[in-house]
C-alpha cells in the first residue's frame, strides 16, 4: 500500500493566551533573579529583604508558566517524553530543558538565600549556583524572543525586534514585579512603604529606576522601529500587520500608554530624588504595576495577533 505525504494549512489561532503567560511569568522571573543576584552581590544587608523576594519569585514564575504552557499539549502526562527523546534541532527542545534547570537552581539559589544558616545543600553555595543561573537566565531571555523569531512564516514574529524586545521585556517587568510584590510583603508584615526598613534602602535603589527609565525608552524605540519595519516592508507584512491591529490594535495601543506614562514616571522618581524629596510610594506602586501590565499586553498581542491572517502548515499522510 502506497503512502503519499501531503501538506494542508490549519488556519486560525495555534499558540493561545497561555503561550503569553508563559513568555510573560518565564521573562517575570528570569529578570527578577536577575535582580536577585544581583542585590546578593552587593552584600548589603539593607537589600537582603528585596533579594529573597526576588529569588522566590524566580522559580514560581517560570514554573507556572511552564506549567500552563505544557497545559497546551494533547496529552499531558506525555510531557515526560521531552526528556527520553532527544532532539538538539528543536528550539523548543532545548528551551524546556534549560528553563527546567533554571527553575531548580534558581529555587536552590532562594533556599539559600532565605536559609542561610541551615547546612543542608551546603556543597550548593548561593554563590556556585548563582553563577551557573546567570547564563542560563540571560539564554531563556534570549529564546523568549527567538522561539517567535525562527517561526518566518509569522512576518509580525520573523523580526529582530522580536528578540530585543524580549530581552528589554524581561529587564523591565522582572524589575517592576520584584520591587512590587516586596512592597505588598512589606505591606502584610505591617510596615508603611513609605517609612521603616523600606524607605531606609529605596534611594539606594535609584540605579534600578534609571534602569527601567533607559530600558522602557529603548522598548518604546523598538516598537517603534519594529511597527515602520512593517508597514514599510513586503506587502505580506503590511497584511500582516494590519491583521494584527485590527484585532488587537487597542490592547496595543494600551500597552504603549501604559510605558509612556511609567517612563514619565521614572522621570518624576528621579527628578524627585535629585531635589531631595521622597516620592510617594502608592505613585511608585503604579508605575510598576503599569510596567507589569504593558510587558504582558505586549506579549499578548504579538502572540495572538501575529496569528492573525496567517495559517499554519501541517503534515498528513494519504494511503
Amino acid at each position: 500500500m502506497d503512502t503519499t505525504l501531503f501538506y494542508q494549512t490549519q488556519p486560525g489561532i495555534i499558540w493561545d493566551s497561555r503561550v503569553a503567560w508563559d513568555l510573560s511569568l518565564g521573562g517575570l522571573g528570569v529578570g527578577a533573579f536577575l535582580l536577585a543576584f544581583l542585590l546578593w552581590c552587593l552584600a548589603d544587608r539593607r537589600y537582603r529583604p528585596l533579594a529573597q523576594t526576588a529569588a522566590v519569585i524566580a522559580p514560581i514564575a517560570v514554573a507556572i508558566g511552564l506549567t500552563l504552557l505544557f497545559s497546551k499539549l494533547g496529552y499531558k502526562l506525555h510531557v515526560y517524553q521531552m526528556g527520553l527523546n532527544i532532539a538538539p534541532t528543536s528550539i523548543m527542545w532545548w528551551g524546556a530543558l534549560i528553563q527546567g534547570a533554571f527553575v531548580a537552581l534558581s529555587a536552590i539559589f532562594a533556599f539559600r538565600l532565605l536559609f542561610p544558616d541551615i547546612s543542608l545543600l551546603d556543597w550548593l553555595s548561593a554563590r556556585l549556583v548563582g553563577w551557573v543561573a546567570v547564563p542560563l537566565a540571560m539564554i531563556i531571555g534570549l529564546y523568549h524572543g527567538v522561539l517567535l523569531a525562527v517561526v518566518t512564516s509569522h512576518p509580525l514574529w520573523a523580526a529582530g525586534q522580536m528578540v530585543v524586545a524580549s530581552v528589554l521585556l524581561f529587564m523591565v517587568t522582572g524589575v517592576a514585579g520584584a520591587i512590587l510584590i516586596h512592597m505588598i510583603r512589606t505591606a502584610i508584615l505591617g510596615a508603611h512603604p513609605d517609612e521603616g526598613p523600606f524607605k531606609d534602602y529605596q534611594e539606594g535603589l535609584r540605579p534600578l529606576t534609571l534602569t527601567m527609565l533607559v530600558s522602557t525608552a529603548l522598548l518604546l524605540v523598538t516598537l517603534l522601529a519594529w511597527w515602520m519595519d512593517l508597514r514599510f516592508g513586503p506587502v505580506s507584512d503590511q497584511q500582516a500587520l494590519a491583521a494584527a491591529l485590527t484585532s488587537y490594535g487597542t490592547t496595543i495601543t494600551l500597552a504603549v500608554v501604559s510605558f509612556i506614562v511609567a517612563l514619565a514616571l521614572c522621570v518624576a522618581i528621579l527628578l524627585a530624588d535629585l531635589r531631595g524629596r521622597s516620592f510617594p510610594a502608592f505613585a511608585t506602586a503604579i508605575l510598576f504595576v503599569l510596567m507589569l501590565g504593558g510587558g504582558f499586553a505586549i506579549r499578548f498581542a504579538a502572540v495572538l495577533g501575529g496569528q492573525m491572517g496567517t495559517s499554519i502548515s501541517t503534515m498528513a499522510t494519504l494511503s
